[in-house]
């Protein structure tokens, strides 16, 4: 079946990005050089040529792409990939890595929105499509770069590392080739495999992981394993009655047992040994918009973040809806008292308890509201509360 081709941007706007391009890669690499921190998990720093070369190839795969409004091949992935694929191989976390092509996809993405600005066929629909293309090539080369990290893992552990740490990371990165052969890897090593699991990921703050997988409690067919210096992975069998809150109790546990601070993401159930790969990708970006969102919480289920995960996939999107809410507000409010009244009273509920958190005279928090009023509408209609609230998450996650 032929590749479905992408809608055609005006080529107009591809020749402008064209032009820039040189300029826009020293700039993409400047910024990676100096914003992104590369530590000693991540393997030695990049040369800056490298760094640059890599970001002239994620421009000519854009231009490539958009001028034959076509998807990306995995010959061009690759070559976009190949400085993170090079970084993976020898590194004992993949973050730093991932965080150096989100900086470049930014900046790209920020020049290229300057460089259109004024440009007349620059319309929201062209701006769109662009964000599309530039957005859905990051996250294929950020998986690209992750299957080589997770496969260089799995071959440092068939050099000699635990049997049960191969499974575990086997059925979480789906290199097996099918059911009976992990099943009979299982078995090799004592254990039974569940049907199907959910996945939880535990991710500490500093580098107690060890500590924490050490006070974990698990029951038959459950397996854990860390998979970098601050994340553990946990299997969870999903047969198991009201599994939900057998895992909400287990990370609260866990919290007062070992007093190590922490936050776990909890992925969805997806049938099959087969649906362990997704269920640990989205207890992952659980944990990663959680921690945005609600830096509070001690758990955060991907079924209840996937909205603004959703959003949160295409910046701009995001960007108008937060600027058609709150937009008044945030022009007239350039010191943030307002908003910050505002997010305390919907976090809150009430006045009261909003002045006590923001450790301000009731009457403070009553007139500035009363501004927020004139400005926004009554917060107190459901409608426009909602509108609100999901507008000041979305806010957290730009």
């Amino acid at each position: 079946m032929p590749a479905r081709s992408n809608p055609a941007l005006p080529a107009s706007l591809v020749d402008e990005i064209a032009r820039r391009r040189p300029a826009l890669a020293r700039h993409m690499a400047r910024a990676v050089v100096t914003l992104v921190r590369w530590d000693e998990a991540a393997g030695a720093v990049p040369h800056r040529e490298a760094i640059e070369k890599a970001c002239a190839a994620g421009v000519d795969l854009f231009l490539a792409t958009a001028r034959e409004a076509r998807p990306a091949t995995q010959r061009e992935l690759r070559e976009v990939a190949q400085l993170g694929i090079l970084q993976a191989r020898s590194s004992r976390s993949v973050e730093p890595v991932l965080a150096a092509y989100r900086m470049a996809a930014r900046v790209a993405w920020n020049a290229i929105l300057r460089a259109w600005r004024d440009h007349p066929d620059a319309s929201p629909e062209a701006l769109v499509l662009t964000a599309n293309y530039v957005f859905a090539a990051l996250d294929q080369v950020a998986a690209q770069v992750t299957r080589t990290y997770v496969h260089a893992r799995e071959q440092h552990m068939l050099r000699g590392t635990r049997a049960r740490s191969r499974l575990l990371h086997a059925l979480i990165a789906d290199t097996f080739d099918n059911e009976l052969a992990i099943q009979k890897q299982a078995l090799g090593v004592n254990v039974a495999l569940a049907a199907s699991y959910l996945v939880l990921v535990i991710r500490s703050e500093g580098e107690e992981v060890q500590e924490i997988g050490a006070a974990l409690e698990l029951p038959s067919r459950a397996l854990a394993d860390v998979s970098d210096p601050r994340t553990l992975v946990v299997l969870w069998p999903s047969d198991r009655p009201r599994v939900a809150e057998e895992l909400r109790s287990l990370v609260r546990d866990l919290r007062a047992r070992v007093g190590v601070r922490f936050r776990a993401g909890l992925g969805g159930e997806h049938p099959g040994l087969r649906g362990i790969s997704r269920s640990y990708l989205e207890a992952q970006q659980a944990v990663e918009i959680g921690r945005k969102l609600r830096p509070e919480a001690l758990l955060h289920h991907h079924d209840e973040v996937a909205p603004y995960l959703v959003l949160a996939q295409n910046p701009m999107v995001a960007e108008r809806y937060v600027q058609h809410v709150l937009g008044p507000l945030l022009r007239a409010d350039s010191r943030g008292a307002l908003l910050a009244t505002l997010t305390a009273v919907l976090a809150t509920g009430t006045v009261k308890e909003a002045a006590s958190a923001l450790r301000l005279h009731r009457h403070t928090v009553l007139y500035r509201m009363e501004k927020v009023r004139e400005l926004l509408g009554d917060p107190d209609e459901p409608a426009l509360r909602q509108r609100l609230q999901l507008a000041l998450d979305l806010r957290k996650l730009l």
